[in-house]
């Protein structure tokens, strides 16, 4: 705990530097990664700012120099999914943005700052029309490239928004939050119908939809125009926002849109706009369904500072593109080749002692963090992880659908044995959803824990919580449960009226996590009554039953809870994880609360800058959220970035951009 501590005052003193020499107020919380909160809110950034007048006609880059391979490692099999879409595991995701980042209209730096790119844009402006609806219209440069060669123009900015907001895209599979604030989103994404039979109704038993409802017609009418995206020249377009969804504290994010390859992925639409917004000029469904097939595992065409070579073997090959000009900051990539590979979790310091790799990102264990640090020729970059480690809940289905089962797991995890035995003094407790990163959190911490009801472990409270259940009964439904013949065997148990056990069944994601949580819960759990048991997973089964669960057959949901990780988003903005606009879809697989809708609105709904408010309300959504516990958080701790020495530049990684945001990965470099 005192490295812990030690660290974090460390970056509390660094956040008071970088914010006086930068801004006068605070920084925006932004997410999952990487951001040092010394920075200003994106928001504050003045959406009117005149373009300068002397941005050159022309530019020029030097052609990329890079030379050797950076190995890195990680310890679960990838998904091997480079598209965003489907639902990415974090490892796959630090691929995806390798090979499609930093070519957007709005850059994230690695302090969360969210800038117009530069790289990208050569000039824009900003205008309001009568019913509030603000645009934004970006010229952008006209050297960019794909990594075959093909110029980039504004037709594939546009051609992101058609592909991804098109009812083509979820008929193959594939969901998105990008792009919902624009005007005419709704009616582009197939409008609202209105259907002869309720939705509740369509599925029989097995979970099949056994007809096609009729619409009999629509509440909001389809339109094949994107309204809200114009097509405005080779290389000039715009995004208008709904006025309806301004103010946003987080705006500028709005206005961010990339390219994606449209030669590549419809080979021969084009796009056609006019006054209506834009739209392709043919069906796009055969086009997207190949894309789910294919680029989807193996991009063919990409615009970041890497392309993909390969997949095998649990290989991720990506090698530098030549055509990538700079990230937003005018860098550019150094190393050649990057290779992810995966690499078994008790194996990872003796591989890297031994040379099988370069670079192990995200180490939590505080064994394998001293065992570095003491090893010559080997070095550690710690940072506060913008997230933490919890177990994910499942709200729809068994005993974790009632609060109070909920509760009393709470105070049945023995949360200090994950911080001893796994982190070793590399981490904290947190009981909300919270990060020692954020400055909200940083700002009102003391204030923080005095209102949230704090988790700790306690078989008492947690038989206080479970008498309020329906498992109150022994075995015969009838008999109320004595706690006091409870024990640690587990052969006196809960049971509700109908004469089934509680049972609490986690699927864990961490093998090191999984087996603390087991061996120190199910004791605890069967004092209370409960049969608690935890199983190490294949992380595609954990995203698998996680996300989609509550697609599956009734006899074949088993899992109650995941112990898994999570951040928080660049921005921080839990609208796409908590709010009942995604219930359902795996962003938000089982949870709903109104009043967690409402305080997620109002903190989007906060005007740019108002830093006062947005903390307001952001601590009464910490409060509401720790009441409700739509998780349990089991840890805060740091990320450990562990390497050899011929590794260079991994003091550009911070608690918001990895080693492989854009922005961070021109900075590493590789001897030899």
């Amino acid at each position: 705990m005192k490295k812990f501590l030690a660290i974090l005052l460390a970056a509390v003193m660094l956040i008071g530097v970088l914010a006086a020499c930068g801004s006068d107020v605070p920084p925006v919380d932004p997410g999952p990664g990487t951001t040092d909160p010394g920075t200003t809110d994106p928001g504050t950034t003045d959406p009117g700012t005149p373009v300068d007048p002397n941005v050159p006609e022309t530019r020029s880059f030097p052609a990329i120099n890079a030379s050797g391979t950076l190995t890195v490692s990680y310890n679960a099999p990838s998904t091997g999914e480079y598209v965003s879409g489907w639902g990415n595991s974090s490892y796959d995701v630090t691929i995806r943005n390798l090979l499609h980042g930093d070519y957007g209209t709005v850059a994230v730096t690695p302090a969360s700052e969210m800038i117009i790119n530069d790289t990208v844009v050569k000039d824009f402006s900003v205008s309001d029309d009568a019913a509030g609806n603000r645009t934004y219209t970006f010229t952008i440069w006209d050297d960019l490239k794909w990594s075959d060669g093909t110029g980039i123009t504004a037709k594939d900015f546009v051609a992101s928004a058609l592909f991804v907001r098109s009812p083509a895209w979820t008929a193959v599979g594939a969901s998105t939050s990008s792009y919902d604030a624009l005007v005419g989103v709704v009616e582009y994404g197939g409008g609202v119908p209105i259907y002869s039979e309720e939705p509740d109704d369509w599925d029989d038993e097995d979970g099949e939809n056994p007809f096609e409802p009729e619409i009999t017609g629509y509440e909001v009418e389809p339109s094949d125009y994107f309204a809200g995206v114009s097509l405005l020249g080779d290389y000039e377009l715009s995004v208008t926002i709904d006025g309806e969804e301004l103010p946003y504290f987080f705006e500028l994010m709005y206005a961010s849109i990339g390219p994606t390859p449209l030669h590549v992925w419809a080979p021969g639409v084009n796009i056609i706009s006019d006054a209506n917004g834009s739209k392709f000029d043919a069906d796009i469904l055969e086009h997207l369904t190949r894309v789910s097939e294919t680029e989807r595992f193996a991009p063919s065409v990409t615009c970041g500072p890497y392309k993909f070579v390969s997949f095998e073997n649990e290989i991720i090959t990506v090698e530098v593109n030549e055509h990538f000009l700079a990230d937003a900051f005018g860098n550019q990539p150094k190393i050649q080749f990057i290779q992810q590979i995966s690499v078994a979790s008790e194996l990872t310091v003796d591989s890297l002692f031994s040379g099988v790799f370069d670079l192990y990102p995200f180490e939590i264990r505080g064994g394998n963090i001293e065992r570095v640090m003491a090893e010559p020729g080997f070095s550690t970059h710690s940072y506060l992880r913008d997230g933490y480690g919890l177990m994910n809940i499942v709200h729809d289905w068994g005993p974790t659908e009632d609060l109070n089962v909920r509760w009393a797991l709470a105070h049945l995890v023995d949360r200090q044995a994950v911080l001893d035995q796994v982190l070793g003094g590399f981490g904290g407790l947190i009981d909300t959803e919270a990060s020692e990163a954020q400055w909200m959190y940083q700002a009102r911490r003391a204030e923080v824990m005095a209102a949230i009801k704090p988790i700790a472990l306690n078989v008492s409270v947690a038989n206080d919580y479970l008498d309020q259940t329906e498992w109150k009964f022994e075995s015969d439904g009838e008999t109320p449960f004595d706690r006091d013949q409870a024990n640690a065997e587990g052969t006196y148990l809960r049971h509700n009226a109908d004469g089934v056990v509680l049972r609490v069944r986690n699927g864990a994601a961490s093998e090191d996590v999984g087996a603390i949580i087991e061996i120190e819960t199910i004791r605890n759990a069967a004092l209370a009554g409960m049969q608690f048991t935890s199983e190490f997973l294949e992380w595609a089964t954990v995203l698998s039953h996680f996300y989609y669960g509550s697609d599956l057959p009734e006899d074949e949901r088993l899992y109650s809870t995941f112990s898994m990780g999570t951040g928080l988003g660049v921005p921080f903005d839990p609208y796409y994880s908590w709010h009942s606009d995604f219930l359902g879809t795996w962003m938000n697989p089982t949870f709903y609360d109104s009043q967690i809708d409402d305080l997620i609105i109002k903190m989007r709904n906060t005007e740019p800058g108002d830093y006062a408010t947005y903390l307001e309300v952001w601590f009464d959504y910490v409060v509401r959220w720790n009441y409700l516990l739509p998780a349990l958080p089991l840890y805060a701790n740091m990320y450990v970035d562990m390497f050899n020495d011929r590794v260079s530049g991994i003091e550009a990684v911070t608690p918001f951009a990895n080693w492989a945001h854009p922005n961070v990965i021109t900075q590493l470099s590789v001897a030899g």
